[in-house]
């Protein structure tokens, strides 16, 4: 618990900072934009970070972009990570290395790996997520499944975990399930645009055509170069029109 409060202090410090400093105009500054970035989709992959570490933290990563001010908040913010990297530095490895064979589709080595770390700690929610993304891509739906709901079982906050679990409802044509859990994983994590997707693909088949419209616009705004989502919320658009006139005339 005091873990948590220094690095919420930390945190709240780097954000005055970022309010009394102007901006920052330095010739590497898109260099350290983008360590920024890294360092912020890493947060969600790092086991024993609490949940309010990482709000503060994101809190403080955001305001640095959009200030200008990576410099201020770089060497904290990589400091701080690196603390929790290395508070298992053996499971860490075993993550990245089947994090690495999963994104390169070499889903048996990925597998092994994530066992690797599960055996040296059976609550990595990480892990189990891996595993779950594995038996998804060979078509293994119920162990998927299984695997997605040991992962929530140790982490409820968990968003990849529920957003597999929506995927494997949806392709197991259980769209109200698969809703519930696409839902739980954009409320856990707004950013993802394939997250959005999947949901607007979900309501699209239930015919619940405003709700798809306005979760695949997010969709697309998340990802500007997916002409799908582009497509899919026009089309979701077209059919409420078309739904609306038709319940009018009926």
């Amino acid at each position: 618990m005091l873990e948590v409060l220094i690095i919420i202090c930390l945190a709240g410090a780097l954000f005055l900072l970022l309010r009394h400093y102007p901006e920052a105009s330095v010739a590497n500054h898109i260099e350290r934009k983008n360590k920024l970035w890294k360092l912020f989709s890493h947060l969600p992959k790092l086991p024993h970070l609490p949940k309010m570490a990482k709000k503060s933290l994101e809190t403080s990563i955001k305001a640095a972009i959009d200030a200008g001010n990576e410099h201020l908040v770089l060497p904290e913010v990589e400091k701080i990570v690196k603390t929790y990297t290395d508070s298992n530095p053996e499971i860490s490895t075993f993550l990245e290395k089947a994090e690495e064979a999963y994104n390169t589709n070499d889903l048996r080595e990925a597998e092994n790996q994530a066992i690797e770390a599960i055996s040296k700690d059976k609550r990595c929610a990480v892990a189990y997520i891996i595993i779950g993304k594995v038996a998804y891509s060979r078509g293994q739906f119920e162990e998927a499944k299984e695997a997605f709901k040991m992962a929530i079982k140790c982490n409820r906050e968990a968003g990849e975990a529920y957003f597999g679990l929506g995927q494997v409802e949806f392709r197991r044509e259980n769209l109200s399930d698969a809703i519930e859990n696409l839902q739980k994983a954009i409320v856990l994590e707004k950013g993802n645009a394939e997250w959005y997707g999947e949901l607007g693909r979900a309501y699209m088949e239930v015919r619940q055509y405003a709700k798809a419209a306005k979760v695949l616009k997010r969709a697309a705004s998340l990802d500007i170069d997916n002409q799908e989502y582009k497509t899919l919320a026009s089309e979701a658009e077209d059919k409420q029109r078309a739904h609306s006139i038709y319940s009018r005339y009926k």
